[in-house]
Parts: C-alpha cells; sequence; structure tokens
C-alpha cells in the first residue's frame, strides 16, 4: 500500500493536536492549534501508529490497486497503458488510459467525472418527468457523507459518484432528493412519496440503503 499524503490544517477552535484519517482523499489530516509547532504534530503522529497501521489496514484497496473501477455497478477493467495517445475512453473490454501509469490516478478520476455529467442528468430529468417534480438546479458535486441534497429553493445536488452505483441505487437517490421538493422532511408522507417512485418500491428503497450502507465507503475512497 502506498503512503498517503499529510495534510496540515490549523484551526482556530482546536484545543489539541487531532488525527484522522480521510477515506475519500486516501491522506492523513493533522488539525493542529494555531501556536502548535510542526514537530509537535510528527510526534503525535508517530505516537499514533498502531492506530494508523491499522486504519490504513482497513481502507479499501484503491481502483488503481485493484485494476479495476465500478461503472455504473459493473466492475470495469483498468487496461494496461499501450500507447501514449493522451486520451481515457470506456470500450467493452474497459477503460484505456493512453497516459503514464503514474498519472493513471488524476485521469480516471476526470474520465469519470466527465462520465457522470454526461449520464447522470438525463436519469435525473427522467425520474424528475415520471414523478411530476419540478427541480430548479441540479448540481454534482463531491462530498464527503452525503449521496444528495435538495434546498429550499429547490436545488438539488447528488454526488458524481453514484455513476459506480448500479442504476437503481443512483436512481433511489435522485428519488428521495426528488420527494423532498413536495415533503421538506422525513416525515411519513416523504416515504410514501419515495417508496411510490422508487424501484421495487419499499422493498426496493430498503436494498438500496442497505446497499449504500454497505458500499458507500468503498465508492467514496477509490478514487
Amino acid at each position: 500500500m502506498l503512503t498517503p499524503p499529510i495534510i496540515w490544517r490549523v484551526s482556530s477552535r482546536a484545543r489539541r493536536i487531532i488525527l484522522r484519517l480521510d477515506a475519500r482523499k486516501r491522506a492523513i489530516i493533522i488539525t493542529m492549534p494555531p501556536h502548535a509547532k510542526k514537530e509537535d504534530g510528527i510526534h503525535f503522529l508517530q505516537s499514533q501508529s498502531q492506530w494508523l497501521i491499522q486504519a490504513l489496514g482497513e481502507l479499501p484497496p484503491s481502483a488503481i490497486e485493484q485494476g479495476a473501477i465500478p461503472i455504473e455497478g459493473d466492475t470495469t477493467p483498468i487496461l494496461p497503458t499501450t500507447t501514449l495517445d493522451g486520451r481515457t475512453r470506456l470500450t467493452k473490454d474497459g477503460i484505456h488510459i493512453g497516459h503514464p501509469q503514474s498519472e493513471h490516478p488524476v485521469y480516471l478520476l476526470s474520465f469519470l467525472k466527465k462520465y457522470a455529467q454526461k449520464q447522470l442528468p438525463p436519469i435525473f430529468q427522467q425520474q424528475s418527468t415520471y414523478m411530476n417534480a419540478q427541480p430548479t438546479k441540479l448540481s454534482l458535486r463531491d462530498v464527503k457523507s452525503r449521496w444528495g441534497s435538495c434546498s429550499r429553493k429547490g436545488h438539488i445536488m447528488l454526488n458524481w459518484r453514484l455513476i459506480m452505483a448500479p442504476r437503481p441505487i443512483a436512481t433511489y437517490v435522485i428519488t428521495h432528493e426528488l420527494a423532498h421538493l413536495s415533503h421538506f422532511n422525513h416525515g411519513p408522507s416523504f416515504w410514501n412519496l419515495v417508496d411510490q417512485y422508487t424501484p421495487g418500491g419499499k422493498i426496493g428503497r430498503k436494498e438500496a440503503e442497505k446497499w449504500l450502507t454497505q458500499n458507500g465507503i468503498r465508492l467514496l475512497s477509490m478514487i
């Protein structure tokens, strides 16, 4: 496993040095009080080496380490570079990345984001029409802890990483957020509406929630 990068942060609210592992960035985050010295942070990091080794060991392998990435639920091989043509493309065989292997993570991430921008909005529009919902805006973002959100102004955000999940999972998240346009809460009427339009109804919704619980960290940390 590659040694993760260290990200140093200073926070006026921090009363002590805080160490955490960011699974999405696959990086060590060290947050320090304003007057703490970097040497103190390094010493604290060294004192937590056993915890860090265990936490790193529990991280799912990255897509590059696995040699594959899920796209709409299908395991897609990351193919060895055969030509440095500067292109990243998806074929029936897998993803071809025409760049040096050391640059594969950057170009794979860029490709997936662009693919999500192409594939997710039509699914969103189709589900909006199906539900007779009228969102005012859709944005795709990369967030740590949410798959989607809906504002009172009707702005809906989706995590672009949903492009890695099976289509019914992405559709459930979209349905969940669109339902908030009618019910800005999680009451019985909200869940009734979600279950009405989620593929598979209430059972499908429960299965989607379970899938996200079991696989969410993997999607957030593989690339």
